[in-house]
């Protein structure tokens, strides 16, 4: 497997999971497993040193677990 098919199997069997809980374990799961800290990824290829951040705008009108509730607890 390469590190594409690792990724998308451990999304496809989280996926999987998710889809056997109710709306609100899954929004406990996402509250449990979300990052406490600001999203930082540093990668160095051929030379270059490569920094991804993520920034969320302070005055946004709702944080990222009560987006990913709005969202999961959409009505289907």
């Amino acid at each position: 497997m390469t590190n594409n098919d690792d990724i998308f199997k451990i999304i496809d069997d989280i996926t999987e999971h998710l889809k056997t809980l109710t709306k609100e374990q899954r929004i406990a799961w996402f509250k449990k497993n979300m990052y406490i800290e600001p999203l930082s990824f540093t990668k160095e290829i051929d030379g270059t040193l490569y920094v991804v951040r993520t920034l969320f705008k302070e005055d946004a009108k709702e944080n990222i677990a009560e987006k990913i509730q709005r969202i999961v607890l959409k009505k289907e």
